[in-house]
């Protein structure tokens, strides 16, 4: 927010950028940089998967969802790997075949979020829910002989449960899921008798 963002040429119309997936996007539909109007931001691929409540913390799904508060469609797309090998060509071969069809599914309030395995060929595709994700986190904490403290983060296990029909599950039985995403918080309402003190 407070240092300039650094845009390096790689050709026409190409650039990278020094900062976040959602730097890009900002830069690219609220400057001069580019004298076009996008159609939709494709975000990814991803190499790791933002399956459920990953998209929380994701840069990739960070970057779809900043384009549709700005009125374009978004979707991100990300590549999940089991065995260390990260086959792209299928899954960017999905979205180039169906790239209208996941444009026409998001709103001005929803962006879409795409997931698959690293595979060679998908059994097919689930619109899917998200899934809900815990990684056991743990901090360890270290006193250091110079007197400081240290923390030093430490996951566990991830533990994946939702209800039928998630992404998780999807993925995991070989297909590409589909899920549409609410880009902007909703609020809870309840009818609890709430007292504060000021």
């Amino acid at each position: 927010m407070h240092k300039p963002l650094r845009l390096v040429a790689r050709g026409e119309n190409r650039y990278t950028s020094e900062g976040n997936p959602v730097d890009c996007v900002i830069a690219a539909l609220r400057s001069a940089l580019f004298d076009v109007t996008f159609d939709a931001v494709v975000s990814g691929i991803n190499k790791g998967a933002n399956l459920g409540t990953d998209i929380v913390y994701s840069g990739t799904a960070a970057a779809a969802r900043q384009a549709v508060l700005y009125g374009t469609p978004g979707i991100a797309v990300s590549l999940e790997s089991y065995d260390g090998s990260w086959r792209f060509a299928p899954l960017a071969e999905f979205m180039a075949k169906n790239l209208g069809t996941l444009v026409s599914l998001c709103t001005r309030d929803s962006f879409v979020s795409v997931n698959a395995a690293s595979r060679e060929s998908y059994a097919g595709v689930a619109v899917t829910t998200l899934s809900r994700r815990d990684y056991l986190d743990r901090v360890e904490i270290l006193d250091a002989p110079d007197g400081k403290r240290y923390g030093f983060f430490a996951g566990g296990q991830i533990v994946t449960s939702g209800a039928p029909g998630n992404d998780y599950d999807a993925v995991q039985g070989g297909n590409v899921s589909v899920s549409l995403v609410r880009a902007e918080p909703e609020t809870e309402r309840t009818d609890a008798d709430i007292r504060f003190s000021l």
